[in-house]
């Protein structure tokens, strides 16, 4: 009798299991996709364009660890970079008062007067070039008393080197006059915007590179238009109008939702499971008597 109850038990957990692990199986189905009308979907090195400026998207990865995005499944959260090249973008720099400086090749000290809204460049004298292009006088000077002094070779006549260098060259700016200003990338023809007793402020346009990272469902202002952003699949990013995102926050709400009944389905299957091979396990338990 024992038996065949624990048979009879056996086969309705085993019913259950198997019939909840085949819903699994069917509800899969059903699962809720995110669908969005996106401005541009795009791969890596693809472009597309917004008010005249064009963008690229490239490093399309699954970035970090943890616990699975809506874009591109378990195991990370998308990401991506987005680049574009602004063509007339503002930098500016400062000249410092009483700091070097190169102009045209050569070094200049700066002195800045606000009172006079003026720059002035000094040339900075080379001293050990000025003396070996001089064959009339030594190639080091001589110091008596914190004083330096260039040695004549003929005689060994000193003079203060004050007194011996020649007059340095100047050359004087005001606001709002083109400088020639050295960068990395190359000489710029900028303005001076203002001057302070602390510096001069310089400003110019140029091309620059700009980079934002794009991830699952985050905002992108583009030209002043803003989208955010999805990932269908792991090689593929959307562009997507900031109006839609109402629609795909319900859709994510629904996933969740789906994801929490499915796991409960998963828990029934299991337990039935567990249920079904204990009930077997007791049939063949021996009985007293």
């Amino acid at each position: 009798m024992q038996r065949r109850a624990a048979a009879a038990y056996f086969a309705f957990f085993l019913v259950i299991s198997v019939a909840a692990y085949a819903y699994i199986g069917v509800a899969e189905s059903q699962r809720p996709a995110v669908s969005l009308d996106a401005d541009a979907e795009l791969t890596n090195e693809s472009t597309f364009t917004v008010d005249g400026t064009e963008y690229t998207a490239t490093n399309i990865h699954m970035s970090g660890g943890g616990g699975g995005g809506h874009g591109g499944g378990g195991g990370g959260s998308m990401a991506a970079d987005l680049s574009w090249t602004n063509e007339s973008s503002q930098y500016t720099a400062t000249l410092e008062h009483n700091a070097t400086t190169t102009y045209q090749n050569d070094t200049y000290r700066v002195h800045t007067d606000s009172n006079e809204s003026s720059v002035t460049l000094e040339e900075e004298l080379n001293v050990s070039a000025l003396l070996a292009e001089d064959s009339s006088v030594k190639n080091t000077l001589a110091t008596q008393n914190g004083t330096e002094y260039v040695v004549y070779r003929s005689n060994n006549t000193q003079v203060p080197l004050s007194e011996w260098l020649p007059e340095p060259e100047t050359v004087s700016f005001t606001t709002g006059d083109t400088y020639p200003y050295a960068t990395d990338s190359g000489t710029q023809e900028t303005t001076i915007s203002e001057v302070t007793d602390s510096g001069a402020t310089l400003e110019w346009f140029a091309p620059r590179e700009n980079t934002v990272e794009l991830s699952e469902g985050g905002n992108v202002t583009l030209n002043e238009q803003r989208f955010f952003t999805h990932f269908p699949d792991h090689h593929t990013v959307q562009i997507v109008p900031i109006q839609q995102y109402g629609q795909y926050q319900e859709t994510l709400d629904q996933q969740d939702y789906f994801h929490e009944r499915k796991n409960g389905i998963w828990g029934i299957s299991i337990l039935s499971g567990i249920a079904a091979v204990l009930m077997l396990g007791m049939a063949y338990m021996p009985v007293r008597g």
